[in-house]
This record gives structure tokens, sequence and C-alpha cells, in this order.
């Protein structure tokens, strides 16, 4: 007897949902050890393969080779009206804390039961199933059959079924509809542990997972809800214009010939073999999220599905050799129409969600674009309207009327740009008359400019400071993809009718020529990773591409990114830019400062330096299993010179990487072991701090500074504090840090001044360091490392350096890795209290300079910054070659000299004196999302910061204005019309400025 396993995953099994499913072999049959432990388990997993199972009791029940999704056979059952099956054995069902709308980082896993359901013929009626003690019923749903092909119930006992789950339960009751007939069951999983976001309602299920209709991944879990939409609301059926019409025509066009066509090579006999390699296998996306993690690979490699993905990019691939090969059409056609049955079949059609229909968008984008290319064969074949249907339904085109009225309204929107707006025009021109696509084109315009005006709070979308979110923080990846889906579109809609409105255009200009201002030449910097610290990641040329054709300042930014060695297309619209007289840009120069991201970006010439942070809005990393395990410390104030091209060529390589040691950050240096992310309970983390300050702040938009109250979040070591502050003068970087301390009496505080790859000779004080050296107890100068950055370090500060092969571990995977890094870090010792740095950065240093510039800082009449204060309440110094001082205020202050006097906000302040004018910038980095705090994070007075930002109450308010004053020495008027109000009184003048969104304000004064 094969041995009793538990039904109880791990938590990792909540991730699977990460995973494609690769294929693997078939078996004809399941191993035998394989069927005979899943019916083992406790509850017992019924793959129905061999026999009937034992625990089944019932009428007209045998195993069949007729149809099947899991193995070669399923459980026929021919029924009689209302006849039962029976099926005997302890359901194991206990309550879980998961309620509907929980914090989506820590919702857990629940209790679900699963079946696969196939009916040749569609009934009118269900099959019900009962859950309960013996004769007793507890729990039960109802299945609806009105459909044809393979079906999933994925049903959540607490949450989903009528009734009250009972922990007693041993008992399942499957019930046949009335009238006689046929059914197949494959695949029955009488309690499996689920991440309670999956199942999604449909035409089957229809009551299950409503809270679906609100989470972030509403834009696939909605289906439902926009279907009946789509039947219950009508676009503007007014009639046609002729300039409506001329722009239909020229919009196909664009869409069929610059769009949807590509060059392919044209090999019906391969296709042949690829088709009929994927027909009869089960095709799925996220269907193996199910799997008990006990059996979970064995049971992938027994199921051999193929992947959504593999068969629609099959299916584009021909619709592309149909249309580029008249002479193999008909055999072209015939494939096509083989994968797409073979796909309805199994599920991939009009009211079906398969249980869960998660990243729906990402698996059917060669679906979206292959249907109006065979929309002829189709329509021979008698399947259009079928087709049209399906994408209405897989596309859910009905949510253009939902509005944007509800919490999660832009979840995941660049998710539907990168995957869904193509599906949507698709099934749009698939419509059988120009008035019907006119009128369903229009209000695909009007909801495209509704989607692309900046969103409040931490939703995802575009915001104010050209910044865009997904997963309700700044994460470049996404949006890149995003644009990438939704340039194409925007070039095929534009100069028609139905073209984005300016303001929505002008939006999204703003958020893609932002991107190749905080990418460093192409790579983003780590600290803008998001969860992919692999420094391979960046901005993408094909966004900028498209939109070159119709816009002149994205096509010289294009000319500057266009790659070495770029398409044929590429080179065509090269060309054609050209002969208009558009030229490529210069690389960006200047100063930004991003406050939805808390980012601050310095650029000169072909180099970039990048800060950033993070506070109570905006969260810190994130960490999913299986993906950047290491990454706690990615936005402690990283600072990333990109100066020599990629990130590697910079300097950073993930193998051997210490993730501890981010340059600029200060942290705890800890074993691996305890800096992994801990996800105990968890699908992913996201932590918020409790602190308000961490921002930029620009002068002139050419220089600026970075300020940070950094607390670590209590999940960790909450008692880890420090101030910090980043000025940005031209190729000059100064770096302060007041107020560092925590109880950590174990392990080391640091703040790192570089961990660079090895490539050549470092420098300590003009002396090359050889390899293999390491020096704990160093009292440098200046360093100069082997990329041609320069360190000048304030004297009485403890320096540790090292050049050797360093041990680490991969971000996602855990392997070890290994790397030969020169990484220097200032040592604040163990458990400090009142800790501090300062050193400077000169970007393209040489010794010579290095050596000049720590001199002159050893005389206060030539040195390059002088720090005037550098405490908890303020961090103020001035640079000599420009002429500004900034001011990182910590809390509102008085009496400092210089021309400012008193500030009464958390805030940055920037000035520089021109004769008798004065230049002041102000930030309040502070979003000012809520005020006061967010009691659902405190415990008995103390942050615990328990809920992740999916779950705040405060994710879609506004950015409240706030009025900020400074006041300067002497009296001064504004300089014209200035954004500010300016009061001078005796010897004082105060400014008011009226704050928000985390912009910075600049005004211009006179004596």
């Amino acid at each position: 007897m094969a041995p009793e396993i538990s039904r109880r995953s791990a938590i990792s099994a909540g991730a699977a949902s990460a995973l494609l499913i690769p294929r693997l072999p078939a078996y004809a049959q399941p191993p035998e050890s394989l069927e005979q432990r899943a019916m083992a388990m406790d509850p017992p997993v019924f793959l129905l393969e061999t026999a009937v199972p034992p625990q089944l009791e019932g009428r007209g029940l045998s195993v069949s080779g007729e149809v099947a999704v899991c193995g070669a056979r399923s459980l026929r059952w021919e029924h009689g009206s209302r006849e039962v099956i029976t099926v005997r054995a302890p359901l194991r069902w206990r309550p879980d804390p998961y309620r509907l709308g929980d914090d989506q980082a820590w919702q857990g896993l629940v209790d679900a039961f699963c079946v696969w359901i196939h009916t040749a013929e569609p009934v009118d009626d269900v099959v019900r199933f009962e859950f309960g003690r013996g004769a007793r019923t507890d729990a039960w749903f109802e299945f609806r059959l009105g459909y044809t092909g393979w079906r999933t119930a994925w049903v959540r006992y607490a949450y989903d079924m009528r009734g009250r789950p009972h922990p007693g339960m041993d008992t399942l009751r499957i019930i046949a509809p009335r009238r006689p007939g046929v059914l197949h069951l494959d695949q029955l999983m009488l309690n499996v542990p689920l991440r309670p976001d999956a199942p999604c309602r449909d035409y089957q299920l229809p009551g299950i997972a409503p809270e679906g209709d609100e989470y972030d991944n509403q834009h696939w879990q909605a289906l439902f809800l926009f279907d009946h939409l789509l039947k219950t609301k009508n676009p503007d059926r007014s009639p046609p214009t002729s300039g409506e019409i001329a722009g239909l025509r020229t919009l196909r066009t664009r869409y069929l010939r610059e769009y949807l066509i590509t060059p392919v090579t044209v090999d019906v006999p391969a296709l042949t073999a690829q088709v009929n390699a994927l027909l009869g296998r089960p095709v799925h996306a996220y269907q193996a999220q199910i799997y008990p993690a006990e059996i979970a690979a064995e049971l992938r490699a027994f199921v051999n599905p193929v992947t959504l993905r593999a068969v629609t990019d099959l299916m584009r691939t021909i619709a592309l050799a149909h249309e580029a090969s008249p002479a193999g059409r008909e055999e072209l056609a015939k494939l096509y129409t083989a994968l797409l049955l073979h796909l309805r079949e199994q599920g991939w059609t009009k009211g079906s969600c398969q249980g869960t229909i998660h990243h729906l968008g990402y698996d059917v984008r060669g679906y979206y674009d292959s249907a109006y290319l065979m929309r002829a064969a189709l329509r021979e074949a008698g399947l259009l309207e079928k087709v049209r249907e399906d994408l209405d339904w897989l596309t859910g085109l009905g949510r253009m009327w939902r509005g944007f009225g509800f919490r999660m309204a832009r979840g995941s929107m660049m998710d539907i740009y990168n995957t869904t707006v193509r599906g949507m025009l698709a099934t749009i021109l698939l419509r059988d008359t120009d008035a019907e696509q006119i009128a369903y084109l229009r209000r695909l315009r009007d909801w495209l400019d509704a989607t692309l005006r900046p969103t409040d709070g931490i939703q995802d979308g575009l915001k104010v400071d050209g910044s865009a979110f997904h997963h309700v923080g700044f994460f470049p990846d996404y949006v890149r993809d995003g644009f990438t889906g939704l340039a194409p579109l925007v070039y095929v809609l534009h100069g028609t009718p139905f073209a984005l409105g300016d303001q929505a255009y002008g939006w999204l200009k703003k958020a893609l020529l932002a991107q190749r201002v905080y990418a460093g030449k192409s790579h983003w910097p780590i600290s803008c990773s998001g969860r992919n610290p692999s420094g391979l990641t960046g901005l993408s040329v094909v966004p900028f591409q498209w939109l070159a054709q119709i816009d002149d300042e994205i096509g010289a930014a294009f000319l500057r990114l266009l790659p070495a060695v770029p398409t044929p297309q590429q080179k065509a619209i090269a060309d054609r830019l050209a002969a208009r007289g558009v030229k490529a840009e210069p690389a960006p120069t200047g100063n930004w400062a991003f406050n939805y991201a808390a980012l601050a970006v310095q650029r000169r010439e072909e180099w970039q330096v990048s800060v950033r942070g993070h506070n109570r809005y905006l969260w810190s990393t994130e960490i999913y299993v299986g993906a950047n395990w290491y990454g706690r410390y990615n936005t402690y104030g990283q600072i990333q010179v990109l100066h020599r091209g990629s990130n590697f060529d910079s300097g950073y390589a993930p193998n051997g990487y210490d993730w501890n040691r981010r340059p600029g950050a200060t942290t705890i240096h800890q074993p691996l072991d305890a800096l992994k992310g801990d996800l105990t309970g968890a699908i992913e983390e996201m932590l918020l701090t409790d602190s308000r300050f961490a921002g930029a702040h620009t002068i002139d938009g050419r220089d600026g500074m970075f300020a940070m109250e950094l607390r670590e979040h209590p999940k960790y070591a909450g008692s880890h504090r420090a101030r910090a502050s980043v000025f940005l003068f031209g190729d000059r970087i100064v770096a302060i840090g007041t107020g560092i301390a925590n109880d950590d009496a174990v392990h080391e505080t640091e703040t790192t001044l570089f961990q660079t790859t090895r490539t050549g000779s470092v420098l300590v004080d003009g002396t090359a360091v050889p390899w293999g050296h390491e020096a704990p107890e160093l009292s440098p100068s200046w360093l100069l490392d082997d990329k041609g950055l320069g360190y000048y370090v304030a004297p009485g500060q403890r320096v540790a350096l090292t050049r050797v092969t360093q041990d680490s571990r991969h971000h996602a995977t855990e392997a070890p890795t290994s790397g030969d890094f020169s990484t220097a870090w200032i040592r604040h010792g163990a458990a400090p209290r009142g800790g501090r740095y300062e050193y400077a950065m000169v970007v393209g240093a040489t010794a010579e300079r290095m050596a000049a510039f720590a001199a002159d800082m050893a005389d206060a009449a030539r040195a390059p910054y002088t720090v005037h204060r550098a405490d908890d309440t303020a961090h103020i110094v001035t640079d000599r070659e420009t002429g500004i001082t900034g001011y990182a205020v910590f809390q509102g202050f008085s009496g400092a000299d210089g021309p400012v006097q008193a500030v009464d906000t958390p805030s940055m302040v920037l000035t520089r004196a021109d004769g008798e004018t004065l230049t002041l910038a102000v930030c309040d980095p502070d979003l000012r999302l809520y005020s006061g705090i967010d009691p659902d994070q405190y415990e008995r007075g103390r942050y615990v910061g328990h809920y992740s930002p999916w779950s705040r109450p405060w994710l879609d308010d506004p950015s409240h204005p706030h009025l900020l004053r400074v006041a300067l020495a002497g009296r001064w008027r504004a300089d014209g019309i200035q954004p500010c109000r300016v009061r001078a009184t005796g010897a004082r003048t105060v400014v008011e400025f009226k704050t928000v969104h985390g912009l910075p304000i600049q005004v211009r004064l006179r004596r």
C-alpha cells in the first residue's frame, strides 16, 4: 500500500502561477506509483486513468479513452436523470484566515475543489456538487453545462460554495442533470491549497470569486463582468461621417500592412508537423497552479500540456504564412482551423475561464494578431462570428464601459497596453459593417484617452512627473512593455478621427521620453530594476520606433537609441526621418526629480547618476518566490553611476555580488540567509516604511539633490535608522549621513562607497592596491576605482577595502555564485548610535584630480564644497563651482546662516545667488496621500507595517496640497509673476509655496 501523503503544501506552491509549463515527455498512462500516491493522498487526488477508484460509487461509470485532459483516459459517466456519484473520502477542510478582498500580499492559501468536466453537446442544466458528512450536506455548488468540450471548476470551499463547510466532511455527491446523457470527468481533486485570488467566475460558475472584479488583476479576472457590460451597453451608433469612413480605411490599411504583416518563411510541411505535435494535447496557461506540490512536477509531466502561448504563437505564424503564400492558403487555412477548433474544445472560448485565467493576455497575443489575417478563411469555414465572440470575451471588450470609479480601476494598466489593447482593436475590426466598427472605435478612443490620464495615489498608470506605475509602484520593466504594446496601436490610429486626444498623447509622450532619462544608455539602474536585478533590463527602442513616425521629438530620441545593427524597418524609418531633417538628439543633460519614484537622476553627456529611496507610500522592493530574494536594500539611498554604457561596463555584475553592499546605501551587513526575504504566510513582499521623507529635488533643471529619512521595516531590523542626503553638482556628488543607529550588536553597519567588478587598478591616496588585498582599517583621503570614479573621504572615518573573489547566491535560484570585485565601505560598527559619514564622488576622475580635490578640501578657501551643517535636523552644503547651496531639511528649523534662515516643513531647498537676484527652488517630497498615520499599520502606538500597498485605503487618494514657508534673510520681492507668495517684514522675507505631487517649484527673487 502506498504511503499516505499530506494534502498541505508549502507556501511556494502558491507561486506556481508564476511559472510557464514546459513541454515534458508524456506517459501512455500514469506510472503506477504516481496514480497510487495521488489516491493515497489525504484527501485523495483521482487521475481517473486506469480504473474507477474504489472510493467512487455510482451507475454507468467506466474509464474511457474517448476524451481526456489528464493522460489518455477519463471517467465516462453514462447517467440517468439526477443519478449520483458518491465519493467517500475525508475532505480535510479546515478554516483559514483569508477574507474576501484581503491584502493581496498576505492572503496565503485556501482550500479548494477542482474537477474537469466534458460534454459533447450543450445542456441547459447543471451538475450539482454536494459536500458533507455522510447523508448530510454542508456545502454545495452547481456547475452549468451549456457548452461543448472541456471546462474546469475551481471552487473555494469557504468562499464560493453555498452552505457552510465543516471540518468533518467525508462525502462528495455529484448529481447529474435531469436529462440522461454522457459526461466525462477528469483530474478530480477533493481538496487542494490554492491562492485565493486565482479562481475566476464564468458562464459555468457565475457566482464564484466576486472579489476578483476588484483585484488589480481584474483586467483578466473580470471577464464575466465585462461580458455583461458588452451585452447591456451600446456604443455611439450615430451615422458615420465621411471623415470617419476615410479614417477607418486608413487605419485598416496601416493595421494590416504596417502592423500585422511581417516577413515569414513559408514551410507548409514544417508547420503541419508542428500542428500535429500539438493537437490532442491539453492546452494550459496556469492550470497547473491547482496541482498539489507533493506531486506537481510528476503530474505536469504526465499531463504533458502544450502552453496556450505556443498554440497562439503558431496560429500567428500560420496566419502570416497564409498571407504570404497564395499557393498554400488552402492547406494553411486547414492547419489554422484545426488549431482553432482544438483551442475551443479545450475550453479557450467565450464564457470560459478555465479555473483561472490569470495573465491571459500574455498567452493569446498570437491569437489576437492572427484573427484579422485569417478573416476570409474563417468566414468561409463558418467560424468568423464564433471567433469574434471568443475575442470579445478574451479581450474583455466590455471593459470600455466599466469606467474608473472603483479602487483598482487602473490596476495593471501596463499589462492591458502590452497584451490586450491589440486584441480589442482586432475584435472591433472583425465586425461586419463599417458603421459597427466605427461605433466601437469611437468608444475605444475615448476609453484609451481616459486610461492615459495621470492617476491619483499609487494606482497603476502614468504619473504627473513622468514616472509610471505597475504593481502599485514604479516599475519600468512593465512600463516599457506596456508602451511597446501600445505604441503600434497609437500609430495605427493616428491622423484619424479615432486617434488619441492631444492631452492623452502628451502624457504618453512625457512618460516615454522620461524612460530615456532614467535609463542609462539603455539599461535601468539596478535600483529601478524591480524584482529583476540581473543588470540586463532596460528600455526598448520599439515604442520610440513606432511613434517616431508621427513625432519628430520622439524621432530624434529614436535616432539616438538606434541599435548598432538596426532592423530593415528601423533603418527605413531612420532614412525617412533624415529626409525630413530630423537629427539624433544629444544625450539628455540635466537633473530630474521623479518623486513618485523617490528617484533623482543627474546626466551629463553619456553618463548618468541615479539615487533612489522609498517611503510610506512607495514600496522599497518587490520580492517573489524565485525573484529578488536578496533585494531588501535596493532603495536604501543607492547611488549608481552608469558611465560606461551598460550596467556591466560600469562595474555591476550579479554573480558574486554582495547584496548587502549597495553603493551609497547604509545597511546592516547580514549573512545571506538572514538577508533573504521571508515570505512565510505571504505570496510576495512589498514593504512600506513609516517614513514620509524620501525624494529628489532639482534647480534650473541642471543640478539637484536627494534626501531620505531611512527607517527599516520592523519585519527585519526595525531599529535601523539614518538620515541621508546626496547633492548632485555637475560631475560631483556629495553624500552625507547622520543619525545612523540600530540595535544589532552582532552585525556591522556600513555605508558602501563602491562594489565594482575587477577590471584594473584601484588607488588609495595614489597607491595601487594589489589583487587579493583585504584592508579592514583604512583612513584614506581619497580612492579611485578602476572605472574612473573618485571618492574623497572626509577625515575621521574608518574605511574597509577588499579586492577579492566574492561568494554569493543567485538572486532568483539561490544557486552559489562568485565573482571578482573591488569593494570599499565606511564602517559604523555594531549597534551604532549617532553614526555619520561624509564623502564626495567625482565622475570621470583621475589620480591627479583626486589628489588635487583632497588637497583643496583641506583649505576652506579652495574647498570644492563646504558642509555648513550635518545633524539630524538638516544637512546644508554649498558647491563652490556652481554657487548652489542645498538644504536637506529633515525637520522644520530656524536660525541657519546664509540666505535661508528657516523652513517650516521637512523638505529640500536649493538656492543660487546671482548679484541682486536669488533663484530659490523648494520641494516637499511627501506625496501627502493621507495625513496623520495609517492606523491599520500600528499596534499600541508602534509601527508594525503588516499591510502591503495593495490593501491601503489611500491607494487611490490624490496628493494633497501643502503650504510650505521659507524665511530668507533680507528683503526680497518676486521678480515678475512667480508661483509663490512673498511677504517682507523688517529684515526678513517669508516666501510661501503651494506644493503638491512632490514636484519641485522654482522662483526668481530680487532684492
